[in-house]
């Protein structure tokens, strides 16, 4: 229980600092705490639940304090949030079911379809709900490709914060810590 709590503490303080602190647009560590609580912990409500609480925490504080002038009063949820969460729930069931044991290829492969589940739908809720766009078949090719630079930098800092946070949680947990050969969870 001590180390599920230090996770839980540890997970939602990773993503709400990764969201805050300046950085490169969609570099963040919400993915890779996604993917790493799905393997982690063996409740599997809590290790939906946690990123989902770490992205509505920098959520609040990013919608009424950083961007509080595009919002009339103070912001709980926004129109589009239940996309990004949708996005979010969707990459910790595929964790969960795909990281039962570890290894560089499937942390990369589990990185990399995090991404782009997170890109598809997110983007599909932005086309739906945003007056940015036509609700035509061109205005979501339009936004879907607006969108390219944010997915590439996404990918990279998915597979940069999985190799970091995967790499860590080894390192402190296993006894035999070694990304070049499967292992079971810990």
């Amino acid at each position: 229980m001590k180390k599920n709590l230090l996770l839980i503490v540890l997970f939602i303080a990773i993503i709400l600092l990764g969201r805050i602190l300046p950085h490169p647009y969609n570099f963040t560590p919400l993915i890779a705490v996604t993917l790493l609580s799905s393997y982690s912990l063996s409740n599997k409500f809590l290790a939906i639940m946690i990123p989902l609480v770490g992205f509505w925490l920098s959520d609040l504080f990013i919608n009424n304090y950083i961007y509080a002038g595009y919002f009339a009063d103070f912001t709980i949820f926004n129109s589009g949030m239940i996309w990004t969460y949708g996005a979010i729930v969707l990459v910790a069931l595929m964790g969960s079911s795909f990281l039962n044991k570890i290894s560089a290829g499937k942390i990369v492969l589990a990185s990399l379809s995090g991404s782009t589940i997170f890109y598809l739908i997110s983007n599909f809720g932005v086309w739906a709900f945003s007056p940015m766009y036509a609700k035509t078949l061109i205005g979501l090719v339009q936004c879907y490709s607006l969108a390219l630079p944010f997915y590439s930098t996404s990918i990279i800092g998915d597979l940069v914060y999985s190799a970091l946070l995967f790499g860590a949680y080894q390192l402190v947990f296993s006894k035999t810590p070694n990304f070049l050969t499967s292992q079971s969870k810990t």
